[in-house]
């Protein structure tokens, strides 16, 4: 009974001491209930979109004679990409095979590749078909991509507040929920830093998910 009773005050403890240091830190940062909450949504979700393109899937006879950059004998994964519906007014997700070399820089290069490449099912292009795509390079230290674009794409925009987000945020939400490596992204074109890309979005700082433009 003895040695029941010392394992349960064992247990109580083992319970108790986490709850009193947790409790000490909040009180000490003044964490409010509402920050932890935010903090936990955020962290959950990102957890959940990681898992998802970790997942190893099988080839298919679609994404066999679907041209690529890079060897055949990559490592495949199923990636996420944006395109706009068919009213040209959100961004819908498109399900897609994707060669996943190691470096993450290639495999951004192979996202953005597939997004210039068009869509495969029923929805609509956000996009300028065409090899506009000048570099992607990866700030590891503050997570953010940037995205330089060629300054032809500029001729080739069809401009207009709507089609300027919807392109802005199919290159972020495809890089940002398919990458670990990234959770920002600067656009830029030339090499350069850009105002915006038709007149309507100031696309000078970075961007970061964006699940609202989605449906």
């Amino acid at each position: 009974m003895k040695k029941i009773l010392r394992y349960c005050g064992l247990i109580v403890l083992g319970l108790l001491i986490p709850i009193i240091i947790i409790t000490s830190v909040i009180r000490y940062y003044d964490i409010g209930i509402a920050d932890i909450v935010t903090y936990s949504e955020n962290f959950l979700t990102r957890v959940i979109h990681l898992w998802d393109i970790q997942q190893d899937v099988g080839l298919s006879s679609e994404t066999n004679n679907e041209k690529s950059i890079y060897n055949n004998h990559l490592s495949k994964k199923m990636a996420h990409l944006y395109f706009a519906d068919l009213s040209d007014r959100y961004l819908k997700v498109e399900d897609r095979v994707v060669p996943h070399p190691k470096n993450p820089t290639q495999f951004a290069q192979i996202l953005l590749t597939a997004l210039f490449d068009g869509p495969k099912g029923n929805f609509n292009q956000v996009l300028p078909k065409g090899d506009f795509l000048r570099a992607v390079y990866i700030d590891n230290e503050n997570l953010m991509a940037y995205v330089d674009l060629k300054q032809t794409i500029l001729s080739h925009f069809p401009g207009g507040v709507t089609q300027e987000l919807l392109t802005v945020y199919a290159i972020v939400n495809t890089l940002t929920l398919n990458m670990r490596e990234i959770e920002q992204v600067k656009i830029i074109i030339g090499g350069q830093e850009s105002n915006t890309l038709a007149g309507h979005l100031d696309i000078r700082y970075p961007f970061t998910t964006n699940m609202l433009m989605v449906r």
